[in-house]
């Protein structure tokens, strides 16, 4: 099944896979160095770096930085937005060693559209060192039943167990939807359906919390990584505090200059 994309169409920015130079704290608009930037995240419990699918020099900071914390002795858990959770078996066999890397692939291709080579690295490295995989996005066919006819589509003990507020009670992630998204014709509920979609990420990035102390290095697109989004509803819902890292290019998606209430560090 094609991933449903309820934002925007897939852009490629194109150009050389390589590590970006520039990072800028967005509070007091401080630039700085990568190690710098490690330093002030590597204490941090989640870590949001959020990609536009299928940009490789994102992909290739992602899984830089996934290494630094884990050579800083860091326990991780890498919570991937390209499956969703009635997949995390496929998960992990994978990190167990007990499904091949053609297997892998296929299963991976049948949710997610972007190529497997953009995640590869990622998905090896997390395999090499033996780093949980955490499936938390939700089934494209629950978001898509609940923006054509509305959350009666969805279990209401569903609804509770999530935590889940409609976008009538948060007009900044309604208004951050509305910026950035192309609303495909029959989404009535466009917005409820979407954040369904972001507080089942933030359920299940609080599950991958419990009982352990370890990191969560998230991997979502800009849009669910924005600080108004996912990370906003998992501190509502559970009080866990984030940080997030996203691309300069996020403003064609938001339509204006990223400031700190969609990111704590943009890079260029």
């Amino acid at each position: 099944m094609k991933r449903l994309f309820f934002f925007c169409a897939i852009i490629f920015f194109t150009g050389c896979a390589s590590l970006p130079t520039d990072y800028v704290k967005l509070d007091n608009q401080e630039t700085l160095s990568l190690d710098a930037v490690m330093e002030k995240i590597s204490k941090e419990r989640v870590i949001f770096i959020g990609e536009i699918h299928g940009t490789a020099s994102i992909h290739l900071l992602q899984l830089e930085i996934i290494k630094r914390l884990r050579e800083r002795g860091k326990e991780l858990v890498i919570a991937l937005e390209a499956f969703p959770d009635t997949r995390q078996g496929i998960l992990n066999k994978w990190i167990a060693g007990s499904l091949d890397k053609g297997a892998f692939e296929q299963a991976y291709s049948a949710y997610w559209s972007i190529p497997f080579e953009y995640y590869e690295g990622i998905f090896d490295y997390a395999k090499e060192q033996h780093i949980p995989l955490v499936a938390m996005n939700a089934e494209d066919t629950i978001i898509r039943e609940a923006s054509k006819k509305g959350l009666q589509t969805v279990s209401a003990d569903f609804l509770k167990k999530i935590q889940f507020t409609d976008c009538s009670t948060d007009p900044a992630y309604k208004g951050l939807v509305n910026s950035i998204s192309i609303h495909a014709s029959g989404f009535q509920f466009f917005c409820d359906g979407q954040r369904l979609r972001d507080t089942v990420m933030a359920f299940n990035i609080s599950n991958a919390m419990a009982g352990n102390n370890y990191t969560v290095v998230v991997l979502a697109g800009v849009a669910h990584s924005s600080k108004m989004a996912v990370p906003r509803i998992l501190e509502n819902n559970t009080g866990a505090t984030s940080t997030v890292l996203l691309p300069e290019e996020v403003k064609y998606f938001i339509k204006r200059t990223p400031d700190r209430n969609i990111a704590d560090y943009i890079w260029y």
